[in-house]
């Protein structure tokens, strides 16, 4: 993709996170690696998610300083620039407040694949619990990279979660997924004792369905609803 397409696809990804559950008012961000740079795109301050636009889009470096654009950036841009760092296969990092991650983050339990969109995480969904304050340093941007580790994402106690993928179409898919699962499991525990599919069964549950073929279909399903939400506002 060159930079307009990627700012339009950024701007959905916000936009579609906004319809799934993952608004907090001006709350909320997601990046991008610009390719063969050490910059990055990312949603900016003051705007909510469902506000985003192409226009909107800023540009800082891995340094976390905003070297493009019209508005402030936000200041927990490290947990963006510091898994960059550490992570040369992600290019894209979500990082939101979704109600039913931050309930399940704070119990401190396990995400079971008791749906098929846990397991998407059955190879790990740590908890980072150093802090439960704002990442505004790089070196607390440092300790989350760190607990994430190699995983597709982290739940972040008493604060949101934060999840990570080669493309933005699958971090923000994986974002979406992993709220539907907290929510599930929530569900489950609260009715009685859930089961869940074994760790092998979930592997092979993953492979079977977020397929790349699979993922851009939903990734398209998912933009066609942002679109129709977009002409109501």
């Amino acid at each position: 993709m060159n930079i307009k397409e990627l700012k339009e696809t950024l701007a959905y990804s916000c936009n579609i996170l906004a319809n799934e559950g993952h608004w907090d008012q001006i709350l909320g961000h997601v990046s991008v690696r610009i390719p063969k740079q050490d910059r990055i795109l990312m949603k900016p301050h003051s705007f909510g998610l469902e506000e985003i636009r192409p226009q909107h889009i800023i540009v800082c470096n891995l340094d976390g300083k905003k070297i493009e654009g019209k508005y402030e950036r936000h200041s927990e841009i490290f947990i963006h620039t510091e898994i960059f760092k550490a992570r040369p296969d992600v290019n894209c990092v979500v990082h939101t407040h979704p109600p039913y991650a931050i309930a399940f983050g704070s119990l401190r339990q396990p995400l079971r694949p008791v749906s098929h969109e846990g397991s998407i995480f059955c190879e790990g969904l740590p908890l980072f619990d150093y802090t439960t304050a704002l990442i505004r340093t790089p070196e607390l941007g440092r300790e989350v990279a760190k607990t994430l580790g190699s995983c597709r994402g982290v739940l972040m106690k008493n604060h949101g979660s934060t999840v990570v993928g080669d493309s933005i179409e699958v971090a923000t898919l994986y974002a979406v997924f992993l709220e539907k699962a907290a929510r599930i499991q929530l569900l489950a525990t609260a009715s009685g004792e859930p089961s869940w599919t074994s760790d092998e069964e979930a592997k092979a549950k993953f492979e079977q369905i977020y397929t790349p073929h699979r993922l851009g279909s939903m990734w398209d399903y998912f933009v066609r609803r942002a679109k129709k939400e977009r002409k109501r506002s």
